[in-house]
């Protein structure tokens, strides 16, 4: 969506964006539907103006917010809900301010951030509970037991639901379920997905958990500067076009069948990489440093 894209729309007031969701055959969109999009960071805040001495004029949303406005609405007209609630489509704006620096501002990006932490940062014992056995499927030996696996499982719930895993009794258990044949003295195996030359552990994985709930909590009270946002993003481009540069020759490498596969659809597409890039942004920002140091203390290990 660049400008080059857009000449063809205008800037306009609310009620302008109204009109063109009628256009679009889509029903009950308000000027106060219109108020809780800028709040949540679906659109960004229309811009002043006065076009006389005295009064205003109604403020306008800029032509490229306008035509990010009915393209939202279109994708949502394709979807097969029924209902689409706005934390849904957060990722693909993240997504465009990702990718273009024309459409979505910084000040939209960090209310879509907000909002992004403040749906994807909320746990459920449900949620939690298969989160925690994905982990125990992606790393666990096929000779582990029941139990060795339900420890590991109920600890990494555990340390979720209460953001401070005890590391200590995780490297045990992690001990038990990557090598269960060990025992005393011989050295612990843990294994580990991805490629071979740089394996994502099973306490990487768990890292990288903590550190994003840790992330989250700062971007839902908007904590994080607008000039940090942008230096993540600018670390995240380079790196995610070395990513998708390479992606194609990662995937016959990997351990895993599927761990480099590219997603399908363009939603699902846009949540990798806005995935990427908080993690980008956790480590700009010493948090993963500060989660892994915290997990090599506890167990010990290093």
């Amino acid at each position: 969506m660049e400008e080059t894209q857009v000449k063809e729309w205008e800037p306009g007031t609310a009620g302008d964006l109204v009109r063109d969701a009628e256009a679009l055959g889509v029903e009950q969109v308000s000027a106060r539907m219109i108020t809780d999009w800028v709040e949540v960071g679906l659109l960004a805040a229309p811009e002043f103006h006065k076009s006389t001495q005295h009064g205003r004029d109604p403020s306008l949303f800029p032509a490229v917010q306008r035509r990010l406005f009915s393209e939202l609405l279109q994708a949502r007209k394709r979807s097969p809900l029924k209902r689409i609630p706005h934390h849904t489509m957060i990722p693909v704006v993240l997504f465009v301010w990702l990718t273009s620096d024309t459409v979505v501002p910084v000040a939209q990006a960090r209310r879509a951030l907000r909002t992004y932490a403040q749906t994807t940062g909320k746990t459920n014992r449900a949620r939690r509970q298969e989160n925690a056995r994905r982990i125990v499927d992606q790393f666990a030996h096929h000779s582990a037991t029941y139990q060795q696996r339900r420890t590991v499982q109920l600890l990494i719930e555990e340390g979720e639901r209460t953001r401070k895993p005890d590391w200590g009794k995780l490297h045990s258990a992690l001990t038990a379920v990557c090598s269960p044949w060990r025992s005393a003295g011989e050295p612990l195996l843990e294994r580990g997905i991805g490629r071979p030359d740089m394996p994502l552990t099973v306490t990487d994985s768990i890292v990288i958990k903590m550190a994003a709930q840790q992330l989250t909590v700062r971007l839902r009270a908007e904590q994080v500067p607008e000039e940090d946002l942008l230096e993540a993003r600018r670390v995240h481009r380079i790196d995610w076009a070395e990513y998708e540069a390479a992606r194609n020759r990662q995937q016959p490498e990997g351990t895993t069948p599927g761990f480099f596969a590219a997603p399908e659809g363009m939603e699902a597409r846009a949540r990798e990489q806005v995935h990427a890039y908080t993690f980008t942004l956790a480590g700009m920002l010493g948090i993963v440093a500060e989660v892994a140091t915290a997990a090599r203390v506890g167990r010990h290990l290093f």
